[in-house]
């Protein structure tokens, strides 16, 4: 029974072969897609890209397990894997040699190396298949693939940065890699993002590669609930933590670890707002100081993993006109919101909340209203209106702020604005950027003398 789920099924295989190893759910989630690959014609791409943080079991199990189980299945076929050095690539097909030459392997396969070629940059099954491994640009003319594998083409941030050698391996790939592939054949690009200009993100920017590529991705901490993880949970727990991974953003900084551990890469060379503009300001420092306090929101009126996140932006204005603002974002339905928003004016006393108009009347008034009259407590709504000018301009309004440094950033508070700002305007997320723009529209409110909220120094919540 043991022999025949090896054989079947490669975390079964991967434990029967090393039982130190303890695969966590997303190296099931592989396997599960690795399998499906061994079934030729039981998929719809010719390119998967796998993107898992450092220290994940990317490469043991997709450069060292997966070849070696699908050679045991497949003795007769071609696997090519590269990487950003033909040494570290040899080392991969090294340790998949010496795995095929055990005996727990020829246990569950019959498969066996040809005695004659059995060198750890290239050996030979006895049925005529073999592994292949050279550096990412190296020469693999001559050879066929049935399965090429790049893991990780890029080595460190320098490489990365540099547009010749993003150029080059990209031309590499389409003249050189891609070309070897059998008619059944697929590519298996293992890697950690540095670039938005990478490998991976060459591919998907090329319309027609694009149409052929299936992307898996797994954040070191989840972005959102995704069935498996809340959002803020660590990938695989049991090695780091998210108090780890937290230590790790701050060794690394942001954009590392944006790209390396949450798969997600800034292309920090086109960033509008420039990171030299940031100010930081401490809890302590802030609370001495006389401010008014607005919240703006960017409502979704979904729990789906697929919609948007609400925005929230907490903006302190004090009396040089500094703003110094907290933000986050999270997936909440009307009813959490609306408990959220009460909670928030209990604490915080804000002197306006902010809500885009069409938003706050289509999804969030009925809610709201009832709840008011329940309470018999009534917030200082305003309600904002983007009239017709398009969601990057507005963003883009802030940006005078910043550039003149008059915006700070509450310790540790923004971390999600940050992230957005670095990806503006090509992120997947730009809800806390939407509901920070909603805070400079208050600010023309608010000076325009057109609401009952504006603020007097006498007024301003003095904090000791």
């Amino acid at each position: 029974m043991v022999i025949e789920g090896a054989k079947n099924n490669l975390v079964d295989f991967e434990v029967a072969t090393d039982p130190r190893y303890k695969p966590n759910w997303h190296h099931e989630k592989i396997a599960k897609e690795l399998e499906h690959i061994e079934v030729f014609g039981d998929r719809d791409y010719k390119i998967l890209i796998i993107t898992v943080p450092p220290r994940h079991g990317k490469s043991k199990q997709c450069s060292i397990d997966f070849p070696t189980w699908y050679l045991g299945r497949n003795p007769e076929k071609e696997i090519i894997i590269t990487s950003y050095s033909a040494e570290l690539a040899e080392g991969f097909g090294g340790k998949a040699r010496d795995k095929v030459d055990t005996p727990a392997y020829k246990n569950i396969f019959n498969t066996r190396l040809k005695e004659d070629e059995k060198a750890r940059g290239r050996w030979s099954t006895n049925k005529g298949g073999g592994y292949v491994a050279a550096g990412v640009g190296g020469a693999i003319t001559g050879r066929g693939a049935d399965i090429l594998l790049i893991d990780d083409p890029v080595k460190n941030r320098e490489e990365a940065e540099s547009a010749v050698y993003r150029e080059k391996t990209y031309d590499w790939f389409t003249s050189t890699a891609f070309t070897r592939l059998s008619p059944g054949g697929v590519v298996i690009i293992i890697m950690t993002r540095w670039h938005m200009d990478d490998l991976a993100g060459r591919i998907l920017a090329d319309e027609d590669l694009c149409k052929m590529t299936k992307v898996i991705k797994f954040p070191a901490v989840a972005i959102e609930n995704d069935g498996i993880r809340l959002i803020g949970d660590a990938l695989w727990p049991e090695r780091y933590t998210t108090e780890a991974l937290g230590k790790i953003k701050v060794a690394i900084g942001l954009y590392d670890f944006a790209a390396l551990y949450q798969c997600n890469p800034i292309l920090t060379e086109k960033q509008e707002f420039n990171p030299d503009w940031y100010v930081d300001i401490s809890e302590a420092e802030l609370a001495v100081k006389s401010t008014a306090r607005y919240l703006t929101v960017d409502t979704a009126m979904s729990k789906k993993s697929q919609a948007d996140f609400c925005g929230f932006v907490d903006n302190e204005v004090d009396k040089e006109n500094f703003w110094n603002l907290r933000a986050w974002r999270a997936k909440i339905g009307p009813e959490e919101l609306v408990d959220s928003l009460f909670a928030l004016q209990e604490r915080r006393k804000y002197s306006s909340i902010g809500i885009e108009r069409t938003a706050y009347l289509d999804g969030l008034k009925p809610f709201l209203d009832s709840e008011q009259r329940k309470r018999n407590r009534f917030l200082p709504i305003i309600e904002l209106s983007h009239k017709g000018t398009a969601k990057e301009i507005r963003i883009r309004s802030i940006i005078p702020r910043y550039a003149t440094k008059s915006v700070r950033h509450v310790k540790g508070q923004c971390d999600a604005l940050v992230e957005e700002q670095a990806q503006f305007p090509n992120g997947m997320h730009d809800d806390v950027l939407d509901a920070l723009g909603y805070q400079d529209q208050i600010a023309s409110i608010i000076k325009g003398g057109s609401t009952t909220t504006k603020p007097t120094y006498s007024g301003y919540n003095r904090r000791s």
